[in-house]
């Protein structure tokens, strides 16, 4: 018997099994399947030469007549050789798990870019790349969340559900115990000493999903991804990351100039004296419990004015120079927060004069060498980033709008910031589509930020006042779009034909020129009841005046309405029973705001919560969801639980552009370098597609529809 026809194939089969496992990758179930198939055919020799020794007559004389069939039909026994084993081999390749390794995903996101800028630049021949993937693609507005909110828009895209399902609802959220805001990026709470962060987020994001199917996965600075959770790959938090004290801003100023202690901002000035050429203040640090009180651990700094143009600092036992009206390197800066404990934060100075002397310090932010708490999956990916390309801005949300709002900084040194943050974000990204490139399978998911905060401030747009005008474009938003096209253009230039390219974002933009408190309506039509009339200087933030005894409903967030709920508010006067009635009457008198200075209705569209919302955390939500008019905005005091003198007021801080409204007016981007037959996309579908892309069934629960033709 020539031994070659049964024994290659089944040799080769084995082999293509082995390698085929193995292959997904080395650290998956997968692989650790195939590295045992030596101890499994060993099992199985075993196993037959026990049934051979048992039966060895009948199967003797089974093999021998077997044996003289091949040599008499040769070419039957091959056919009969080669069925079954085509069967075992297509079972094998049409494995979905073997799909999944010839897939891969970049998922590109673009906080604000809106649809009707890139179509402007596109029609001016200034986006080459973008225009090359619509014509070979698809580009089309993407339905934003309701609110058109960044932490609820990007959670929708994460889960494929709304808010009702993922728990996330605003910018801001109040305890229903003591009717205080609370941020909704992440929740604290005490453990043993120790501040621990907890997510708010209810939902499964896609990442969790391929990461338990064995798919490589990387997120890279997607909003709502602190606290780190676990993938199958790499993970750096974005938006909701705060800063070495737990908060999500806190820059200081140093000045030896006269200021004004009820400016705004005053309470981040730090006053400094110069003597003999040198100034000795403090850089304050994480915060801690002590005795009761919570108070910021401080580190010493040394400043020697060297000339009227140079400066040096001493932090640590470390110098840095630094020039007038430039940036400094990074200072890495230690604070002793206990016995044999330290924390290090890290920071950048930018020196705008030394006659007087006037210095900004951005926020410290967690230094991502030595991080206070874990800002990455695995814990020294943050670390391993550092290595490659230096020290970057962790912080959530790093480009300082609070520093420029209180004129602490200039628009070119803002702009400055943000190119600093942009070069980071390039070196992190290419480092790791390198990597994602050399896959097989896997999905890289990034997302770009400045872009939001770019056109915050530099967004031309006056709806109010120029409604038939044509979209103006600032030159410095100009100048962003531009060099993502350039990114584009670099990353169609090197993925190849298995890679399937998504570029999203969560909202478009409108302007911003017209404050609305709500509070004050509620109050004028005596749904909020105060004791104490508010002022400009005190607004009675965080509801200080507020009689609960006689308080029906009450404003907080950006687009938020609440019902002064029995059995939910802590001093809740509202019937269960009244309030669907309740909602009615203010929704019907509150549609007809109109702005007494433009003559124009404030908003377009409010929505009763139950209308919009379905799943188990829709009672965590508001009961009435705003949605504004563009150029109109709830205003920062009423975001806090503040009252204003007047409804209406002008938008005057350098913060002139938002998303904040209807989401009808604000939707965001969808880029693929595949055609999808869709033409109404929504954020839910996001989810869903990424799943199907890598065959995996997605779950009941998802709300939105794959754009993958099947």
């Amino acid at each position: 018997m020539n031994l070659k026809i049964i024994v290659l194939p089944i040799f080769v089969l084995l082999s293509i099994i082995k390698v085929t496992y193995a292959y997904i990758d080395p650290g998956t179930g997968a692989s650790i399947i195939g590295s045992f198939w030596p101890m499994i055919i060993a099992f199985f020799a075993f196993l037959g030469g026990l049934f051979v020794k048992i039966f060895i007559k009948p199967l003797k004389n089974i093999v021998l007549r077997t044996i003289k069939t091949i040599k008499t039909h040769k070419a039957a026994s091959l056919v009969i050789l080669f069925i079954p084993l085509s069967i075992i081999i297509f079972i094998i390749l049409s494995n979905p798990q073997l799909e999944k390794m010839d897939q891969k995903l970049l998922i590109i996101g673009i906080d604000g870019a809106d649809p009707r800028v890139i179509e402007k630049l596109i029609s001016q021949d200034l986006l080459p790349n973008f225009k090359k993937l619509k014509n070979q693609g698809t580009f089309l507005p993407l339905q934003t969340s309701n609110p058109s909110q960044s932490p609820v828009a990007w959670t929708t895209l994460a889960t494929g559900v709304n808010p009702g399902k993922h728990n996330l609802f605003d910018f801001i959220s109040r305890n229903p115990n003591n009717y205080l805001p609370q941020l909704s990026l992440a929740d604290t709470e005490e453990k043993l000493g120790n501040t621990k962060y907890k997510s708010f987020v209810k939902a499964t994001p896609f990442w969790q999903i391929t990461s338990k199917n064995g798919i490589p996965t990387t997120i890279i600075r997607w909003p709502l991804t602190f606290p780190v959770e676990e993938v199958k790959g790499n993970l750096l938090a974005g938006l909701g990351l705060p800063d070495i004290k737990g908060l999500l801003n806190s820059y200081s100023f140093y000045t030896s100039a006269f200021y004004d202690k009820t400016e705004e901002g005053a309470e981040k000035i730090i006053p400094v004296e110069i003597e003999d050429n040198k100034i000795n203040t403090i850089i304050k640090g994480p915060r801690i419990k002590k005795s009761g009180k919570i108070i910021d651990i401080e580190t010493p700094m040394l400043i020697k004015i060297n000339n009227k143009d140079l400066i040096a600092i001493n932090i640590n036992n470390k110098g840095y120079d630094v020039s007038k009206e430039d940036w400094s390197d990074w200072l890495r800066i230690e604070f002793k927060i206990g016995f044999f404990k330290k924390a290090s934060g890290i920071a950048k100075v930018y020196l705008e004069s030394t006659e007087p002397f006037k210095m900004y310090l951005t926020t410290v932010q967690v230094d991502p060498e030595d991080p206070i708490f874990d800002i990455s999956y695995p814990k020294g990916y943050s670390k391993e980033l550092a290595e490659e390309i230096g020290l970057y801005h962790t912080l959530g949300i790093p480009e300082d709008t609070n520093a420029l709002n209180e004129r602490k900084i200039s628009d070119q040194v803002y702009l400055q910031q943000i190119a600093h943050i942009e070069k980071e974000r390039d070196k992190m990204f290419w480092y790791e589509f390198e990597k994602f490139n050399k896959l097989d399978s896997g999905i890289l998911a990034f997302v770009y930020d400045s872009s939001d905060r770019v056109q915050h401030i530099f967004w031309e747009e006056k709806v109010l006042e120029n409604n038939n005008r044509e979209l103006p474009i600032h030159s410095e938003i100009k100048k962003y779009y531009i060099e993502k096209d350039k990114l584009l253009g670099e990353i169609l230039n090197k993925i190849n034909d298995r890679t399937k390219l998504i570029i999203i974002s969560d909202h478009g933009f409108s302007s911003f020129e017209r404050s609305v408190n709500v509070n004050k309506w509620l109050y004028d039509n005596n749904y909020l009841v105060l004791k104490q009339q508010p002022t400009d200087k005190d607004p009675g933030e965080l509801f200080k005046y507020v009689d609960w005894s006689k308080t029906k409903a009450y404003s907080l967030g950006f687009s938020s309405i609440y019902l002064n709920l029995k059995g939910r508010e802590k001093q809740g006067i509202v019937e269960q029973s009244e309030k669907e009635k309740l909602e009615k009457e203010i929704i019907s008198k509150l549609i007809i705001l109109e702005d007494p200075k433009y003559n124009k209705k404030a908003i377009h569209k409010l929505y009763r919560t139950e209308e919009i919302y379905q799943g188990d955390y829709t009672t965590n939500g508001p009961d009435i969801v705003i949605g504004f008019n563009p150029g109109f905005r709830i205003s920062w005091q009423n975001a806090i639980g503040g009252t204003t003198k007047e409804i209406f007021s002008d938008n005057t801080k350098k913060w002139k552009a938002d998303h904040i409204i209807d989401p009808e007016f604000v939707p965001g981007i969808f880029f693929s370098n595949f055609k999808i037959e869709e033409t109404n996309l929504d954020q839910k579908d996001l989810a869903p597609t990424v799943l199907s892309i890598f065959n995996i069934t997605p779950s009941d629960k998802l709300e939105g529809k794959s754009l993958i033709s099947k």
